[in-house]
């Protein structure tokens, strides 16, 4: 199944595809969470939070590109 349908699929509840959405974006999200904290351990943790605030959030997604946004996301957290 394409991200768009993963992603139709999440925002009704299906918990399989927002996973099979992490599984797709994880590393990108880690290793953009590396470069900022210079650290594994801060950047675990994250990539763990930007996960689960993007599922508390996914209603908020309007479109485009989902990696973009997951990376705004895990970016912000990094910051804060």
């Amino acid at each position: 199944m394409d991200e768009a349908g993963l992603i139709e699929d999440a925002l009704r509840g299906d918990l399989d595809a927002f996973n099979r959405l992490v599984l797709a974006s994880q590393d990108l999200l880690y290793h953009q969470a590396y470069r900022l904290m210079g650290e594994p351990q801060g950047a675990e943790d994250a990539t763990q939070d930007a996960f689960i605030a993007a599922y508390r959030k996914l209603k908020t997604y309007r479109g485009g590109s989902f990696r973009a946004w997951l990376l705004r996301i895990v970016t912000n957290i990094c910051y804060d």
